[in-house]
């Protein structure tokens, strides 16, 4: 038993002093591998890219959700004229940039789709007010020419006028005054701001009310006070009130005609 246990571990030294080999390839076929690999790489890299650039062009839909009839046939119009390369390389912020570019477009979002190509999906401006007579305005003030002119007769729309760059201001004048007079039951039907920075509010009353741009905000609201508590018994006798003044205003009543005597 002694002399296997000896056996066996004068083996084990014997394994354990053998020289271990170590398989090396020669200089030049590790050189010759690399290079095999690396051109490899190139020969994919090089037909890749010429699929991409041998694809067809990407097709291009403009979803429908949201526009009205006229607003998809003008939009898909648009962007069916812009040059497009394949699926993969085409510039979808420069489509979306071109989208934004119709003054009518508010929101725009441009993705890939495997079965429809490159999808355009669009939310038009929600006019809330004309501006002049052949654009509308949004909540926001932005200036805008519809698609269908037709969306220019809408008479439940109050009418804005001014520089279209006053835009923004005339619109939250508005919201103002009718957040005051709402009490009055009173809602402006036009609004003016001339070149000199004079406001002439009129109101679907058809009260008028002219005013400076010299605390104009708080002569509105001193006005929409009394209209409420000392004139409230007159404002149907009023035709238009003047507040271009520092300690008061004026009022041009309507002229009452009088009444024709009837002869028996």
């Amino acid at each position: 038993m002694a002399q296997t246990v000896n056996r066996a571990t004068d083996l084990m030294s014997d394994n354990a002093r053998r020289p271990k080999t170590n398989l090396q390839l020669p200089t030049s076929a590790k050189y010759f591998f690399t290079a095999l690999v690396i051109g490899l790489l190139l020969l994919i890299l090089a037909m890749g890219a010429k699929a991409l650039r041998d694809a067809p062009p990407a097709a291009i839909q403009v979803s429908t959700q949201g526009l009205t009839a006229a607003q998809h046939q003008t939009l898909q119009q648009t962007m069916g004229q812009q040059p497009v390369s394949s699926f993969f390389t085409t510039n979808l912020q420069a489509l979306r940039d071109i989208a934004m570019g119709l003054a009518w477009v508010d929101q725009v979002s441009v993705t890939r789709d495997w079965q429809q190509g490159i999808v355009i999906t669009a939310l038009p401006k929600q006019a809330v007010a004309n501006f002049g007579t052949e654009r509308l305005v949004d909540a926001r003030g932005a200036v805008f020419v519809p698609v269908d002119s037709e969306e220019l007769t809408r008479s439940q729309f109050a009418t804005l006028q001014g520089e279209i760059n006053q835009a923004p201001v005339i619109m939250q004048q508005m919201q103002q005054i009718n957040d005051w007079y709402a009490p009055l039951d009173m809602r402006v039907e036009d609004i003016i701001l001339t070149p000199r920075m004079t406001w002439l509010v009129r109101f679907d009353s058809g009260l008028r009310v002219i005013v400076d741009n010299e605390n104009t905000a708080q002569k509105l609201l001193n006005l929409s006070q009394l209209l409420t508590n000392q004139l409230s018994t007159r404002r149907e006798e009023m035709q238009s009130i003047d507040l271009r003044y520092k300690n008061g205003f004026t009022i041009t009543w309507k002229v009452v005609e009088p009444k024709a005597e009837v002869s028996e």
